[in-house]
């Protein structure tokens, strides 16, 4: 008969520890505190945020979430009552249901188009318009359209914990919007006045990159100035606290704004780039509007789908730093056997 968590076992099993005592299994003992990847090298990190963003989450109903949910649920209370057939791998597909579906604070679920699994297929489109538009208008148009659901994605994915006053949010979205649409105004504006009609169309393709990098490295910024004047918490390994420093908030932020100019690199830039080649060493977008659309957009779910997760992966969420880095207060400190703690630990966000 069947288990309530039939959906959550349909992954490929892999070998137990069991099978060798010198292979690492695949599959490692399931833990609700512990990543299934290691955090400590970019791989573990990029697998991870695989899993984040990975799309197929969105294909599961709300109530097959509510069913793993209940599978972590029970496994927090009294891991022996599970079912005897309930294995690591569906332990760690129901975690990684849960985190990409539901909000860690309120405990809500996040609409779809809003998840970090949706940021590809739903955000995808607003960027393939944006690289294919041949007008200004329809430039600024498709710009808003994708700074507006950025917004949304990180309001819906905010700290929750951490308050952030709606005026907040509203100067970031206002700063992004304008930028990307003024840079892009400005830039598709003078191109074509400086530049040959046909070395025009080559470049205006790539003016969504300077135009979504300013807007990224502004909406951080104005979203979490604060945290630079209250600073953000510092944790030991047990996750024991030991108070804030504007030191590790700056350090965060500065993470945050490379990964973020990082990021449309892969978007904005690798698709016209290929593009652009495929369109001067071949005949095969010339005079094909839809297949130009369709090379467009397959170059994007390509650059899109692995270049989000490798550009937030470059720093650790959960990032380290040295005590003789932070303030005075933190120099000092020791744990509980007396010995001097030299690193600890701050949350970078995504």
């Amino acid at each position: 008969m069947a288990t309530p968590f039939a959906r959550l076992g349909q992954l490929k099993q892999e070998p137990s520890a069991s099978t060798s005592s010198n292979v690492v299994p695949e599959v490692p003992p399931f833990s609700l505190d512990k990543e299934r990847y290691d955090q400590n090298t970019y791989l573990g990190r990029y697998r991870r945020m695989l899993d984040i963003v990975d799309p197929r989450t969105l294909l599961y109903t709300n109530a097959e979430i509510e069913t793993a949910r209940s599978l972590l649920n029970t496994f927090r209370s009294n891991p022996k009552s599970l079912p005897t057939t309930t294995t690591d791998e569906q332990l760690w597909h129901a975690k990684k249901l849960v985190n990409a579906a539901i909000h860690p604070d309120t405990n809500e679920f996040i609409p779809r188009q809003f998840r970090m699994s949706g940021f590809v297929p739903f955000n995808g489109p607003v960027i393939v318009g944006a690289l294919v538009a041949k007008t200004t208008p329809t430039a600024l148009f498709f710009h808003w359209m994708n700074q507006t659901h950025n917004a949304l994605v990180n309001y819906n994915n905010r700290n929750a914990s951490n308050y952030i006053p709606m005026e907040t949010f509203a100067q970031g979205y206002l700063a992004a919007v304008s930028s990307a649409m003024g840079v892009t105004f400005g830039l598709r504006t003078v191109i074509p006045k400086v530049l040959k009609p046909a070395r025009a169309a080559v470049v205006m393709r790539f003016t969504g990159l300077p135009s979504v990098m300013t807007a990224a490295a502004l909406n951080v910024t104005l979203m979490r100035r604060g945290e630079l004047e209250t600073g953000i918490v510092l944790v030991d390994d047990a996750g024991r606290e030991y108070g804030s420093s504007k030191v590790a908030a700056e350090k965060a932020l500065k993470e945050m704004i490379f990964s973020r100019i990082v990021l449309p690199f892969s978007t904005f830039c690798f698709p016209p780039l290929v593009a652009s080649i495929i369109e001067s060493k071949t005949t095969l977008m010339k005079g094909r509007p839809r297949v130009s659309l369709a090379i467009n957009a397959s170059l994007l779910v390509l650059g899109f789908g692995f270049g989000l997760p490798a550009a937030i992966a470059i720093f650790p969420q959960n990032g380290t730093i040295s005590v003789d880095e932070l303030e005075p207060e933190f120099r000092e400190l020791v744990d509980d056997n007396g010995k001097r703690i030299e690193m600890l630990q701050y949350n970078k966000g995504l």
